[in-house]
């Protein structure tokens, strides 16, 4: 074999598309959600981060940034309560 069957070399192009588009909402979400002051780092959880011990954290955007999310809702569910606990401190 010479070359990689076309097939494959067409769903790799399909696939970096839909990585593209995936990679552009992820930074509209990103721009949206911090601009009501919830760190994005508190909905990735990176463990390089020292906590403050009465911030919420989750790994849920982490999960549904790389695909490793089954319950959509119970993910979104998870980040709803993170950015509820930063925009309602905000206000008090």
């Amino acid at each position: 074999m010479k070359n990689m069957p076309y097939e494959i070399k067409k769903k790799l192009k399909q696939y970096a598309n839909i990585q593209k588009k995936a990679k552009y909402i992820q930074r509209e979400l990103e721009e949206m959600i911090e601009s009501y002051g919830v760190p994005i780092e508190n909905l990735i959880a990176c463990a390089d981060r020292t906590w403050d011990s009465d911030e919420p954290q989750t790994e849920a955007l982490a999960f549904l940034n790389n695909g490793e999310c089954d319950d959509v809702d119970g993910t979104i569910n998870q980040i709803e309560e993170v950015f509820l606990w930063f925009v309602n401190k905000k206000t008090e």
